[in-house]
């Protein structure tokens, strides 16, 4: 997958990897608070990136997307997540 630009908040070291699927990677960069939702190189539809979830990925993603926000509010985990969101 391509990094992300150098532009303001998208500086590659501030970047961390919350889930990371073969279709997609989801980044969050605390120190903004913004996420990079990046899409693979796989073509769909009209030469565009598509995305097809299944329910257990959008599960995943749900709870990815919680994650990050309870990071942003800087609550407590009751458990500690694996980096691929496990």
């Amino acid at each position: 997958m391509e990094r992300p630009s150098k532009a303001k908040g998208l500086d590659e070291t501030m970047w961390e990897s919350v889930l990371k699927k073969d279709q997609f990677e989801i980044r969050m960069n605390p120190t903004y608070k913004s996420i990079l939702f990046q899409v693979s190189d796989s073509a769909g539809s009209e030469g565009r990136p598509a995305l097809v979830l299944n329910q257990a990925e959008l599960f995943e993603l749900l709870h990815a997307f919680l994650a990050i926000n309870r990071s942003f509010n800087q609550e407590t985990m009751y458990y500690e997540e694996g980096p691929d969101g496990a």
